[in-house]
């Protein structure tokens, strides 16, 4: 992708310092829908990022100038991909940023030999559930995710993520 002047890439180690701020200003989002808790959560750590960047599993979208706009961070479970983090700066919406780098980490898992981009979500957030639907995402049953996306789920309500509203494991067929 390389519209708007905008253009998805792999993230560089030197970025980490400056990717919490991009996660923490797309969770503000969260505050104006009364889930102030998740607006304040804690962004991907610097190490976490480094990790991610070291293996090839961060993405940003950046401006023309440079300057980033957005990150993804994708993972492989259970032998499928799996969509760990996209986070958009608010001034940046409407611009399909997000969708450019969800298909991004979709080319890539596919390339790993993955048939599908999976992820978690909230079911009653307009830009999630909603959102993934329309980029072709469907609910899995969590008796059909594997061990590992499980794992994430258990976690998730271990943090009591899942006290803010439904969540959801979704998939997308993308090869194989």
């Amino acid at each position: 992708m390389s519209e708007g002047g905008y253009r998805v890439r792999l993230a560089r180690p030197e970025e980490a310092p400056a990717l919490g701020a991009i996660e923490r200003a797309a969770a503000a989002r969260f505050a104006a829908i009364g889930l102030e808790r998740i607006a304040q959560g804690r962004p991907t750590s610097e190490p976490e990022y480094l990790e991610a960047i070291g293996g090839g599993r961060l993405w940003v979208v950046e401006e023309a100038g440079g300057a980033i706009a957005g990150l993804a961070i994708a993972d492989i479970l259970d032998g499928e991909g799996f969509l760990a983090e996209i986070s958009v700066r608010p001034e940046h919406g409407g611009r399909r940023l997000a969708t450019h780098m969800i298909d991004a980490v979709a080319a890539w898992a596919a390339a790993q030999g993955c048939a599908s981009l999976r992820l978690t979500t909230f079911t009653d957030v307009p830009w999630n559930r909603p959102y993934y639907e329309r980029l072709g995402f469907v609910v899995l049953d969590e008796a059909e995710a594997g061990p590992q996306l499980r794992s994430v789920r258990e976690r998730e309500r271990a943090r009591g993520v899942d006290s803010h509203g439904p969540r959801v494991c979704m998939a997308r067929k993308i090869g194989r």
